[in-house]
């Protein structure tokens, strides 16, 4: 069973960080949301509120398999928060998985994990992205995972299920829940 923190932050997009949390558990990923505000309650772009498991800065010092960063209107108060771009820094180093979605590719610009990566993420941040973007809905460059906004999240999120547990889990899980491809 992999290890898997997903990034919350007050104002994030609840779709981009409940649909990894969903499906990763449903593929056999062990999950924590991980708080990068000042407490482990926070609420979403859409007024909805979650409880994290803990504050990122009181497990900044364990390694998970994979961080997912989610995106939405409070990505930008967590960009250049050392503390994360540490956390993000060193699962890069030693070659865990790290994952953004939405404005979120912006924080792994910030902590220096872009470079030399292709990526995409939301529209409005394209530009800031410079050579490496893409239009792709998700982008897998190495290690880093990248995707547009809360209409990828599935695809992401099943993406992260096959990178962790295996083609077979992600396949299983995406039959669960009936999802079907157009």
């Amino acid at each position: 069973m992999k290890k898997t923190a997903v990034i919350v932050f007050d104002n994030f997009e609840e779709i981009e960080a409940l649909t990894p949390v969903d499906i990763l558990k449903r593929a056999g990923a062990s999950v924590e949301m991980l708080s990068a505000s000042a407490g482990t309650a926070v609420s979403g772009r859409s007024g909805i509120k979650i409880e994290a498991n803990s504050l990122l800065k009181d497990r900044l010092f364990e390694t998970f398999d994979a961080v997912v960063l989610s995106g939405g209107p409070g990505t930008y108060a967590v960009a250049e928060n050392p503390e994360l771009l540490e956390f993000l820094k060193r699962h890069f180093n030693i070659g865990k998985i790290v994952a953004a979605i939405c404005a979120a590719p912006i924080v792994l610009q910030n902590a220096g994990i872009l470079s030399g990566q292709k990526c995409t993420g939301h529209s409005s941040i394209m530009e800031r992205l410079g050579e490496c973007a893409s239009e792709e809905g998700v982008v897998v460059s190495g290690s880093v995972v990248t995707s547009r906004g809360a209409g990828t999240a599935m695809d992401f999120s099943l993406k992260l299920a096959e990178m962790l547990e295996g083609e077979k889990a992600a396949a299983e899980t995406a039959k669960s829940i009936c999802l079907q491809k157009s």
